[in-house]
């Protein structure tokens, strides 16, 4: 209340009565992407050869992550949130419709294939014209860390079932999107990169 009183005093003393002070627009910063952190379920280590061990003969296949391979599962789960995370969640992308910086995490023919398939990676290319937001709902994500006969991560398989709910400008629905995917890691050029991958789209609208 003072510093509007002291505006009015400097506008009545500097300016004839029909002299209007017009405040300044102080622009709002960029629209911050929400935090996103997809739910890890059962991962683990599958030999792909006889791997020479002490322990008695499991029933279940499956290995504890360790060492290599769970440094190399991490990076998997890291690749994959960051891309559901730009591809959906950053406004920056789905305002624009522009995807490019999505595809660090792609070899290079995948990364082909990825530009083609656009629409099914991403929330689309007139996402900003739909849509005020775009708020992530729970997802899951698990990892198959595939083992050579030393015992050495050779591929890792990720899973990851990635939900969201759009909330629409116009209509009496909002989008329920949601991403079932399964992703291949191979190292290439000393990096885990995604060679291969097979996403399907069940997306559906939802009353407000």
């Amino acid at each position: 209340m003072v510093l509007v009183a002291a505006i009015a005093v400097i506008a009545f003393v500097f300016g004839s009565r029909d002299d209007r002070i017009t405040p300044s627009i102080i622009q709002s910063g960029p629209e911050r992407t929400p935090a996103f952190a997809f739910a890890v379920g059962r991962s683990g280590a599958l030999p792909t050869a006889a791997i020479r061990s002490r322990k008695p003969v499991r029933t279940d296949p499956l290995l504890r992550l360790g060492g290599a391979s769970k440094l190399a599962s991490k990076h998997a789960i890291a690749s994959i949130t960051r891309l559901y995370r730009s591809a959906f969640l950053d406004p920056a992308h789905w305002h624009s419709g522009t995807y490019e910086s999505l595809w660090q995490d792609f070899a290079t023919a995948a990364r082909a294939q990825a530009r083609k398939d656009v629409r099914v990676l991403t929330a689309g290319a007139t996402a900003g014209e739909a849509y005020d937001a775009i708020v992530p709902r729970p997802s899951a994500i698990n990892t198959r860390v595939l083992l050579d006969r030393k015992g050495k991560p050779v591929m890792v398989l990720v899973n990851a079932r990635f939900r969201a709910l759009g909330r629409r400008i116009a209509g009496s629905s909002n989008t329920r999107f949601e991403s079932s995917g399964r992703f291949f890691f191979q190292r290439v050029g000393g990096s885990w990169k995604i060679v291969s991958y097979d996403v399907r789209r069940s997306d559906e609208r939802v009353e407000r």
